[in-house]
């Protein structure tokens, strides 16, 4: 059980991590880009909100490969930011290019992906397996 909560915690470090250096990219390109053309504050939103999700993904990755009591509270932190993502978003940042559908559909499968193992974080969270 060890071996796979450590496996799936490193996974998300992984995660996080890329999608840490993806924000900056973002972010840096917003910058430049945001000079000659204005930038939408849905936009804007939208990379505060994704930056936040991707801090939080490195984090709950970290506090379980560490078997940290923190590691429920993170993933489920991180789970609830993602859902609060898409909600807003449905709503206020709605994609109509053909390749952005596409990336919101695999935010929205990532997101479910991300609700197996937040469940059974907080089952070992509940059985003792986490300190």
């Amino acid at each position: 059980m060890e071996w796979i909560a450590r496996l799936v915690g490193a996974f998300y470090i992984f995660a996080g991590v890329l999608t840490v250096r993806q924000a900056i990219l973002n972010w840096r390109m917003e910058r430049v880009l945001g000079a000659f053309m204005g930038t939408p504050p849905s936009e804007k939103a939208a990379d505060v909100m994704l930056g936040v999700i991707a801090v939080l993904t490195l984090l709950s990755g970290l506090t379980l490969v560490l078997f940290s009591r923190w590691a429920a509270p993170a993933f489920v932190a991180c789970w609830l930011a993602q859902a609060g993502y898409l909600l807003w978003a449905q709503r206020w940042h709605v994609p109509v290019e053909p390749e952005l559908l596409k990336l919101r559909r695999a935010t929205i499968n990532a997101f479910a992906a991300y609700t197996g193992p937040t469940l059974a974080v907080l089952w070992w969270s509940q059985s003792g397996v986490l300190r």
